[in-house]
């Protein structure tokens, strides 16, 4: 064999006096520094069905356990056709083995791996196999192993998903030289549930996830252009969803020079492993890159290049999944993208013609289908079509009357159909939001940043943003209405003579207001930090708590955190670091409430010294108050009342100043009159 290959020639049987020799030498063949090359002379020149070949390729693997030799060996067959069946079942075994040998060598172990994983083809019962043994890989095992074994289970995962996958991965987090690993294939865990959701929040919140794992994943080690291009390419997609603009040029630049980094480093490492994820981060880099493109076409009224930009970055990223990631179907992506390119051509209704003439080109084409598509949900969003709205039309498809019309509409199809409702009604609400309440809102919700789980979890910051909100729009909803209105508010109008209105009469009021909402609210919940909360809103895990109170003597922010915020952060020890304390204040001067933005404040610090950082919202709703015409008759009497006085005191003064003087006396001084002298009694003169 030496001799053939210095000589620069292909080596044949007939070099070694034909197959026999070699097959019946299966075990000097494997400990040859050339096995991999009498295995591929083997493979060119015999039938692998025959018995004789079968018997060799197992006893073969069986001795060979050098990673050179076997890393070799998987790269020969993995670009060849599938062997015997019974001979990958036997490989597979073997090279399953020796990865879970802890007693051999690293690199072997790791070869070994990476052939079980070509072995497992497409056997169900060797990807279970496969999966339960590198799932219960231990956190002690060698780093340079795991972090392969970190690398296969991401692979797993995309093909069956697992959560055993994930709880793996998430096991290695703090395991150095394969946290960085398993950071990655964390975030492609969340890029696959993305692909996956069925509308535009799950998608968004999970590739801002991944995006997070890419970024912790590239700063853990340098040579990960791989994170670094998702990273990029993700965040592009959600600037894209949110209408950012400024500084894309720049970013799309680092994304092709990263992503010309990858793909030099992936065609070296030769990999047959990197096919899948090259193929991944490739289409992730074209969208990106496309994107970057199309976000100023956007902003345009008309196109200079139409077609161009129709065919290479519109209808390329309106069908995302079918034309980039060559999936089977729409997926994830396009609730994030087609809402805004739809609502383009419904704001610019020129555009759709230019958009027909360039069908009438590309009928038959995919993307001519795809056009078609565009052009049905444009109409609708211009009144043309069943549906006159923008958002309605980009999620429900033109087919949806003729599917309810064939009887019960399906599961996802009611699914579609109850989120474009809902969509809706926050848009016509969001039209509807007063400037106190949005400044409420400004002021309300950044103070919580930093605070566990807020920053990270995005179903904590729905569920906190959402309450927070419906809490201020109650202290709004309670401060408007009259009784005549509404008389469930009479509670915040009673009069002098009347007892103060319970606790409870807010709790109530507060409960039917919130469960117009579907937050899970429960009230009087038992079994919360050890004690009774008063209402709970809960959803997916997440509990988010409101202490109900009142107050009749100091209704001041420092008096109600120093009464109750203590009850309101023991509340939060077990799951959201943050709360509301929701009080009804019956210190109202006069029956005059405060303005709204003077009736909340928010709180954020270590509340009960312990170390952790916690919020509070304080949200006060003025009780005793009375209406703006009563405050005209309050002060009208009032007015009247001090004239009365002014004038009483007016006239006592000019009384006053209008009586006569006192006449002054004529009489000498010491001089007394006969009246004087008869009065004065006589007292005899003393002799001298």
């Amino acid at each position: 064999m030496a001799a053939a290959l210095s000589e620069d020639r292909r080596p044949s049987a007939s070099d070694f006096g034909g197959l026999d020799p070699i097959l019946s030498a299966a075990g000097a063949v494997a400990s040859s520094a050339y096995a991999p090359e009498f295995f591929e002379l083997v493979l060119d020149e015999a039938d692998p069905a025959d018995a004789a070949v079968q018997s060799f390729s197992g006893e073969f693997v069986d001795r060979l356990d050098n990673d050179i030799g076997i890393n070799a060996l998987v790269d020969l067959v993995a670009d060849r056709a599938p062997l015997p069946e019974a001979v990958e079942r036997r490989w597979f075994r073997r090279w399953l083995a020796l990865a879970e040998d802890r007693g051999a060598m690293s690199s072997v172990r790791t070869a070994a791996l990476r052939g079980a994983l070509l072995m497992k083809r497409q056997s169900s019962r060797r990807s279970l196999m496969l999966s339960a043994f590198v799932v219960n890989c231990e956190p002690d095992d060698e780093p340079g192993f795991l972090a392969h074994a970190a690398r296969i289970a991401g692979l797993l995962h995309a093909e069956t998903p697992n959560p055993g996958t994930v709880e793996f991965l998430e096991g290695l987090l703090g395991v150095q030289d394969a946290a960085d690993e398993a950071t990655f294939e964390l975030g492609m865990e969340r890029v696959g549930g993305a692909l996956r959701a069925t509308n535009g929040r799950d998608v968004l919140g999970r590739l801002r996830e991944a995006r997070t794992r890419f970024e912790a994943a590239s700063a853990m080690r340098d040579a990960r252009a791989d994170a670094r291009v998702l990273s990029l390419a993700i965040g592009l997609l959600d600037d894209f969803y949110e209408e950012r603009v400024g500084g894309w040029s720049d970013r799309v630049r680092n994304l092709g020079r990263e992503a010309f980094a990858y793909s030099a480093y992936s065609h070296q490492d030769g990999d047959f492993l990197n096919g899948a994820k090259a193929a991944e981060v490739s289409a992730w880099a074209s969208l990106a890159i496309r994107l970057g493109t199309l976000g100023p076409n956007l902003d345009k009224p008309a196109w200079w290049d139409a077609a161009r930009i129709i065919e290479n970055e519109l209808l390329a990223v309106y069908s995302a999944n079918r034309t980039i990631f060559r999936r089977s179907s729409d997926g994830g992506l396009e609730w994030l993208v087609r809402p805004r390119i739809e609502h383009y051509f419904a704001r610019h209704r020129e555009q759709l013609y230019a958009l027909r003439d360039w069908i009438g080109a590309h009928a038959a084409s995919e993307l001519g289908a795809t056009a078609s598509e565009l052009v049905s949900r444009a109409d609708a969003a211009l009144g043309k079509g069943a549906d006159p709205d923008p958002s309605g039309a980009a999620i429900v498809s033109p087919t949806v009357a003729a599917v309810i019309e064939q009887g019960e509409p399906s599961f996802e199809l009611q699914e579609r159909l109850a989120r474009e409702v809902i969509a809706n009604v926050n848009a016509f609400e969001a039209r509807s939001l007063t400037p106190t309440l949005m400044e409420a809102l400004a002021l309300v919700l950044p103070a919580f940043e930093g605070i566990a789980y807020f920053d990270t979890n995005p179903n904590v910051r729905t569920i906190v943003q959402a309450v927070v909100y419906k809490t201020l729009l109650f202290l709004e909803s309670r401060m408007d209405p009259s009784l005549g209105v509404d008389p469930t508010v009479a509670y915040l109008f009673t009069r002098e003579d009347e007892a103060n209105p319970l606790e409870k009469e807010i709790q109530q009021d507060f409960m039917r207001f919130i469960r117009t909402a579907k937050f899970g609210t429960v009230d009087e919940l038992r079994g919360v930090a050890a004690g009774r909360a008063d209402v709970v809103h809960q959803v997916d895990g997440v509990r988010f708590i409101t202490e109900v109170k009142r107050e009749e003597e100091d209704a001041s922010f420092d008096n109600l955190l120093a009464s109750y915020g203590d009850q309101t952060s023991l509340y939060q020890n077990t799951n959201v670091p943050i709360g509301i304390l929701l009080v009804l204040d019956l210190t109202t001067k006069g029956g005059l409430s405060g303005h709204f933005r003077t009736l909340y404040r928010t709180e954020v610090g270590n509340l009960l010294g312990d170390g952790t950082n916690r919020g509070v919202l304080i949200v006060k709703v003025p009780g005793r108050r009375i209406a703006p015409s009563a405050a005209t008759v309050e002060a009208t009497k009032r007015v009247s009342k001090a004239k009365a006085e002014a004038a009483k005191k007016a006239k006592v003064a000019a009384k006053a100043a209008a009586a006569p003087a006192p006449r002054p006396s004529r009489r000498g001084r010491g001089r007394k009159s006969a009246d004087d002298q008869k009065a004065a009694p006589s007292v005899p003169r003393k002799k001298p």
